[in-house]
């Protein structure tokens, strides 16, 4: 049985390093480090993630189970493992590529466009990257994950306010809420995109333009659309 989720109870093997000096403990670290990466990855598509056992990666990564343990608290913890540095690198690309555009509409996918050309090539592994990724918020590679969130929040709501004050927005809204609302569009479509059997990657992101459209142009609303509270609190920030 599987004992993902219960780091604290197993006891820790020190591996040949413990002894050695600090420059050979480092290597040794990186070495295994990269060993279990590479043994995670080759499972989940071989196995599929939900068919692989930490065990059976700490196996074929040559390691003891105890040890696994010093570099990720749960199966899931692994996953990210594997994933989390090249997410902050498509986090980064991702940012380049938008500051190019100078359309408001045009930055938005151009950023989240990065995402969709990371995920494609890999729908199956990458379904359960997305999924996973939903309320991840403990494990020794969650505070990582956590802080390319807050960089693509931050990203989105620079977009805002630079737009806002060139006057190609008039929204009085908070940059960072506004950038939390157009993130939770992309996470939406992202996921249904990634769902569909051979996602086409030009399907996905003109759907995800008239989405994000929706948020830029509004639904126009009348009187009766928004209700008492909504218009007075529109009022007080006039």
């Amino acid at each position: 049985m599987d004992r993902q989720g219960f780091s604290s109870l197993v006891p820790l093997d020190p591996g040949p390093e413990a002894g050695a000096p600090l420059g050979l403990r480092a290597k040794n670290k990186a070495e295994k480090l990269q060993r279990i990466r590479k043994a995670a990855r080759a499972l989940f598509m071989k196995r599929g993630y939900d068919d692989t056992t930490m065990r059976d990666i700490a196996k074929r990564a040559g390691i003891g189970f105890g040890t696994l343990f010093t570099y990720a608290s749960d199966k899931r913890d692994l996953l990210f493992l594997i994933f989390n540095d090249e997410l902050d690198d498509v986090v980064d690309t991702a940012f380049a590529r938008a500051t190019t555009e100078r359309v408001f509409l045009d930055q938005l996918v151009a950023y989240f466009s990065g995402f969709y050309i990371f995920f494609a090539p890999q729908p199956e592994l990458s379904r359960v990257v997305l999924r996973e990724m939903t309320l991840y918020l403990k494990g020794r590679q969650a505070e990582q994950f956590q802080a390319s969130c807050g960089r693509m929040t931050g990203h989105i709501a620079s977009f805002v306010s630079e737009a806002r004050a060139a006057r190609r927005l008039g929204t009085r809204e908070e940059p960072q809420l506004v950038g939390q609302a157009l993130l939770s569009t992309f996470a939406a479509e992202i996921r249904r995109w990634i769902a569909i059997d051979d996602p086409v990657l030009k399907s996905g992101l003109t759907r995800l333009r008239r989405m994000l459209a929706l948020h830029v142009t509004g639904l126009a609303p009348r009187p009766g659309a928004l209700g008492k509270k909504a218009v007075l609190s529109k009022r007080s920030k006039a």
